[in-house]
């Protein structure tokens, strides 16, 4: 005979049967939540205005010239004399006594090769007024030799221990050097030898005479461009050399200078960048349209803008335009033409 299911049996299954299909309806697959609905598709993009100075890294190599002499404007005994080799010779100090007589060394544009007065004139007198200020005696780089330059020569000799000194310029007083601080290579009027005017009395490693670029780049923006190595800047042509007289002594005076002058050939490393920034504008990659050759489109509506790409930053787009650029362009399927050519449609 059949045992009949209990009622207690019975309740038990349907709790289970129940149990089951609740665990079954909070374990479904979850449905996507109103905020991950389909976005509608994004059809702009902003545009950025941005000043673009093309910036790049790259070797520089040094061209030394040959060892310069540095004579001496008068004859005599050498009384005393800081010249050793490898010593350090600085403008605006004393280098060397002849006859008991202190010579100033002075670095100047211009080599010195007059005496030097009141109402004086020239390139020499901007030269030296040029090194004075830059030695710390204030006078004007007019090219005439007035009150200022007198008083600024005469602090300068009273710094060098002079004694009741006027302000005019003795050439013969004076040794010109090729650069603000020179090395001696050789030193040929030691102490109690005697000397002559036009005589050497130091050979000093010769100067920077230009700056080459290992490699020029080639994907530059068009534009004249400057050249910084060691923290100097000057004019560099487009075919990567820099050859500035006044860019040449300024580097000339460098540590990296200097280990060039004594003989080591590596390569510096420096920087080129636009001389006159660029007004040029960022905008999204996907907002440039039938690139070819440097060149590219931007659409804004019906309009489409012709536009140069001259570099990329941060995953932006630098791009130069002729004509004025709106806020923002279109973007995916927002552009509805195909090249600079054409209107949209």
């Amino acid at each position: 005979m059949l045992n009949r299911p209990t009622g207690t049996a019975l309740l038990a299954g349907a709790v289970l049967l129940a149990t089951g299909g609740v665990t079954g309806f909070l374990l479904r697959p979850a449905g996507p939540p109103p905020d991950l609905a389909a976005a509608d598709p994004i059809t702009s993009a902003p545009v950025a205005k941005e000043e673009f100075v093309d910036e790049r890294t790259v070797q520089v190599a040094l061209n030394i010239a040959p060892a310069t002499d540095l004579v001496v404007g008068t004859g005599g005994r050498v009384t005393s004399t800081t010249c050793a080799a490898d010593a350090t010779l600085k403008s605006g100090s004393v280098p060397m006594r002849v006859n008991g007589k202190r010579l100033i060394a002075l670095a100047t544009k211009v080599p010195l090769y007059r005496d030097l007065s009141w109402g004086d004139k020239g390139a020499d007198v901007k030269a030296l007024q040029t090194e004075l200020s830059r030695l710390g005696h204030s006078t004007a780089a007019d090219g005439t030799f007035g009150r200022q330059t007198y008083n600024a020569v005469r602090a300068l000799k009273k710094a060098n221990g002079m004694k009741n000194p006027d302000g005019k310029v003795a050439v013969d007083r004076f040794v010109w050097l090729p650069s603000a601080t020179v090395t001696a290579e050789e030193c040929t009027a030691p102490l109690g030898s005697s000397i002559s005017k036009g005589e050497a009395f130091a050979s000093v490693p010769g100067q920077v005479e230009s700056a080459t670029l290992e490699e020029v780049p080639t994907d530059a923006a068009p534009g004249k461009r400057t050249l910084t190595v060691a923290g100097v800047s000057g004019p560099v042509s487009e075919d990567g050399a820099a050859d500035d007289p006044d860019f040449m002594r300024e580097l000339s005076d460098t540590k990296e200078a200097q280990a060039a002058q004594k003989g080591e050939d590596e390569p510096i490393s420096a920087s080129v960048a636009l001389t006159e920034p660029l007004d040029a504008l960022k905008v999204a990659p996907g907002a440039l349209f039938g690139t070819a050759d440097g060149r590219g489109c931007l659409q804004s509506g019906d309009n489409v803008i012709p536009v140069r790409i001259v570099g990329s930053n941060l995953g932006s787009t630098i791009v130069v335009a002729e004509d004025d650029v709106p806020d923002e362009v279109a973007l995916g399927p927002a552009i509805t033409a195909t090249s600079c050519e054409k209107d949209a449609s």
